[in-house]
């Protein structure tokens, strides 16, 4: 009962936490045509959160196919907006209010003719879109006297994890853990009593 009554409170405090973790998002993230895999959606989800808890940004990407009878993307005013329609071959980088004064137009141009350029012209749209997000959010960290922990997208390790989703993953294994034991505790204790219990009143 002590073990239910915990389970059910832990799993309205992780539906809750996640709920408002999505509520607050710091990253935005839309790509029509999947043009990144799940691991570099993950890779800018632990880049925008790193990049809004030591500058108080917050990262939108938008990859669309057609841009036609599509709403205009205007950036909040703490928003650094990344946009591409592949079929209009557009790119741009659009800042919030709040960003005018962190980066020049003549920063931005420099990292996209660096970084984006080169990979959408080989239709590396999955590379070049990281390793653009990936240098606006290192300059904009190190103006703040601050730097990235993350590793650049060609280095980061596939699928990796950062330590909140170990701890995740390590408390959901104790909870299963604990579970089983439990279980074949209970299991154990329900035969000794049948056998007591048969002993006692001489049925075997």
């Amino acid at each position: 009962m002590l073990f239910r009554s915990f389970s059910c409170r832990f799993l309205i405090f992780i539906t809750f936490f996640l709920w408002g973790n999505a509520l607050s998002a710091p990253l935005t993230l839309l790509d029509e045509n999947r043009v990144l895999s799940a691991s570099q959606g993950r890779y800018l989800e632990f880049l925008a959160q790193e990049l809004k808890q030591k500058t108080g940004f917050t990262l939108t990407i938008v990859l669309l196919d057609d841009s036609r009878n599509k709403r205009e993307f205007l950036p909040g005013n703490d928003e650094l907006l990344l946009y591409t329609a592949f079929r209009q071959q557009q790119h741009f980088v659009r800042l919030g209010k709040n960003l005018d004064s962190e980066l020049s137009t003549t920063e931005i141009e420099k990292h996209q003719q660096k970084f984006l350029f080169p990979e959408y012209k080989s239709a590396r749209y999955d590379k070049g879109t990281l390793q653009l997000a990936y240098q606006l959010a290192k300059t904009l960290v190190q103006k703040k006297g601050k730097s990235l922990t993350i590793a650049p997208p060609e280095s980061a390790p596939e699928g990796s994890l950062n330590a909140a989703g170990w701890v995740f993953v390590a408390v959901i294994f104790s909870l299963l853990f604990y579970a089983l034991y439990k279980r074949g505790r209970h299991t154990h204790m329900n035969k000794n009593s049948r056998r007591f219990q048969y002993g006692r009143f001489g049925w075997r």
